[in-house]
């Protein structure tokens, strides 16, 4: 299939069906390196923006904090990272799916974080 192909394109805008859209075409012999380089460095990008951001936030509250990325699904990283630090509490914004749950022990919960 990809014997023919100079250029790929795969639009990926961060939801699940799009990161399956750009898996389904690494996983299907598309060659192209930098493809891959170049959605690696995107990435790259959009983590350390969403990082500065908080910890710019942070500064300004002089709060004293540790950030931790972590790769994978998001439920079971959060899962994981409460139970590895230890946490009294987790705090978690709301993307107009209703109220925050706080349901510790099942973790019903799928965003990303930063700790």
């Amino acid at each position: 299939m990809a014997g023919n192909l100079g250029c790929v394109v795969v639009s990926v805008n961060g939801n699940e069906g799009s990161m399956d859209a750009l898996r389904w075409a690494l996983d299907n012999d598309l060659e192209v390196p930098a493809f891959t380089v170049a959605i690696e460095a995107h990435q790259k990008r959009i983590t350390d923006a969403i990082l500065n951001h908080a910890l710019q936030i942070c500064v300004e509250k002089k709060a004293n904090v540790k950030t931790q990325v972590v790769i994978g699904d998001p439920k079971e990283k959060i899962c994981e990272v409460i139970e590895n630090v230890h946490a009294d509490l987790l705090v978690m914004g709301s993307r107009a799916f209703g109220p925050i749950k706080r349901y510790f022990p099942h973790c019903n919960f799928s965003i990303s974080h930063c700790c």
